[in-house]
């Protein structure tokens, strides 16, 4: 197959739904097959992807004059004889309307969040111009059957595949702040993320466990306010803004607890990834963290947007070391298989082709 995936995003902003893209990418190129990745212009998801040695495809990142940039990627499909499109919701008209006019490759849309409120849209867009959905979680595949869009062929639920290194080695947290114990957060410093939540637990973590470090990992619109919100509580010397970090696994190895706060989510990849790495969990019980953790098997949940929830059980993580660490070796065993990349990258090109095949039969 000749794959295009499409990522219309902020040329700064790099969370799972990137990392994604850009894994997939790289997979099913290593499987045979010719892929490009397109996405803004000198941002940080095309230099992830050059990084990989795929093929990319620079445009600006807004979706202004719309038909024209339509017009010119349609051009780019047939040319290059592109059989299929994956994407993401906000770039579904832009492809569909670049794939009418160049030669009509398959459609996949890859939905890593519930419907929004404008269910209409994502119906209609849908019946134009999608051949198949791929989610990353059982409950967003259960709220589209709720909207009337799943069934057994045209939505799959594909776990993320998770990229492991065990050959990095863990970073030394003890030159820069020694005697802390640390706890890592990693995800884009945005308020959906849930940090303005954990800067409000802070004070009584802190004063439970006054030698723990939040280590957060991100970059984004927030960060400064972050950082002058910090500042107004008195925590700023409880926690350390990071930004961004273009391969934090090493720094997964080294943290004594992961901390995930996140407001909503698909299927979380940073907590994830750190369960991978045998680290002890707590995260908010959105969207997948239920699958992840195997219903509560192998990290601690907590409601979003509750500080006192979070304070409580980093507190509770940090005084029952024996208890976390078994449920981090538990949960590194767990996710290891249940989110083996290649096999999650095999039931990928395995439903692509079928869609792809499913198309060219019925001559949408």
């Amino acid at each position: 197959m000749r794959i295009l995936f499409i990522r219309v995003i902020g040329r700064k902003k790099f969370g799972g739904g990137e990392r994604w893209v850009v894994n997939a990418a790289a997979a099913l190129r290593d499987r045979g097959h010719k892929v490009f990745v397109a996405g803004g212009k000198g941002g940080v998801l095309l230099n992830e992807a050059e990084a990989k040695r795929l093929d990319t495809l620079p445009f600006t990142s807004n979706l202004f004059n719309l038909p024209v940039k339509a017009f010119a990627l349609s051009r780019f499909l047939r040319r290059e004889k592109i059989d299929l499109l994956v994407c993401m919701g906000r770039e579904l008209t832009l492809a569909g309307l670049a794939a009418r006019w160049g030669g009509k490759p398959a459609i996949i849309r890859r939905a890593s969040s519930p419907p929004s409120k404008n269910v209409w849209k994502i119906k209609l867009r849908a019946r134009w111009f999608v051949d198949g959905v791929v989610t990353n979680t059982d409950t967003i595949r259960k709220a589209y059957d709720r909207i009337g869009l799943g069934n057994d062929d045209f939505i799959k639920v594909i776990y993320n595949g998770i990229q492991l290194d065990d050959e990095v080695a863990a970073y030394d947290f003890s030159k820069e702040f020694p005697g802390r114990t640390i706890a890592l957060c990693v995800g884009r410093a945005m308020a959906d993320k849930g940090y303005f939540h954990l800067l409000d637990a802070l004070p009584s973590i802190h004063k439970a466990c006054p030698e723990l470090l939040f280590y957060l990992i991100g970059d984004g619109k927030d960060l400064e306010k972050l950082r002058q919100y910090a500042k107004e509580k008195g925590v700023e010397h409880s926690i350390h803004f990071a930004g961004y970090i273009l391969q934090p696994v090493s720094y997964y190895k080294a943290c004594d607890l992961f901390v995930h706060p996140s407001l909503y989510e698909g299927m979380p990849n940073a907590p994830m990834e750190a369960m991978a790495y045998g680290k002890p969990v707590v995260m908010t019980r959105v969207d997948g963290a239920d699958e992840l953790s195997n219903r509560g098997q192998h990290a601690l949940l907590i409601p979003p947007a509750d500080p006192e929830a979070i304070a409580r059980a980093v507190i509770s993580a940090l005084q029952q070391p024996t208890r976390m660490k078994a449920m981090g070796e538990a949960a590194r065993t767990f996710v290891r298989m249940q989110f083996n990349k290649e096999a999650r990258m095999a039931e990928l090109e395995q439903f692509l082709i079928q869609r792809l095949v499913n198309k060219r039969k019925n001559g949408r």
